[in-house]
């Protein structure tokens, strides 16, 4: 990546975004060839688990090219590690990336480990395929939430770009 002069980050020549502050540190995840997550995390005060993690996501679970669709076979595996069963909080619809897009809140309860999540994902439109921004933040069952993470993750969503067509947008 590279910083520019007016502060924002340029990702693989691909993404343009403004970076948090320092206290977030960069997260980059290989899964295979050419496929790149990439995101930030920071650990929050308090009690394990306390920490908070947010990630641009080119192709979220599922395969469905709407919205809507890939919301409902998102949701089938995020997280899929942990027992949650999460409740929708808010659901909307948002503009991201310059398109039509889908923000869902929801918030999970794992019982055995004594620990809740909350989440946000935020659906968008890269051409024909969908892509997802989310944030998850962990705290142990009577912790609270810190929602100023939540506002950084919609400054990071907010100013999101892509610079150049993707992969699958040549073909």
């Amino acid at each position: 990546y590279k910083l520019t002069a007016m502060g924002s980050v340029i990702w693989e020549d691909e993404f343009e975004f403004m970076p948090p502050s320092p206290d977030w540190k960069l997260l980059r995840v290989e899964t295979g060839e050419n496929d790149i997550s990439f995101g930030f995390t920071r650990k929050d005060p308090g009690p394990f688990p306390s920490d908070t993690t947010f990630a641009y996501d080119e192709d979220p679970f599922g395969c469905t090219a709407t919205l809507e669709g890939r919301e409902k076979e998102f949701f089938k595996r995020f997280l899929f590690n942990a027992i949650l069963k999460f409740q929708i909080m808010e659901k909307k619809k948002v503009q991201v990336v310059g398109g039509e897009g889908l923000a869902v809140t929801v918030e999970g309860k794992d019982p055995i480990k004594k620990a809740k999540v909350r989440a946000k994902v935020v659906f968008g439109k890269r051409g024909d395929r969908v892509v997802g921004f989310y944030i998850t933040q962990w705290r142990p069952m009577d912790g609270a939430y810190d929602l100023s993470a939540f506002e950084v993750f919609d400054k990071f969503v907010a100013s999101f770009k892509f610079l150049k067509k993707s992969f699958y947008e040549t073909l």
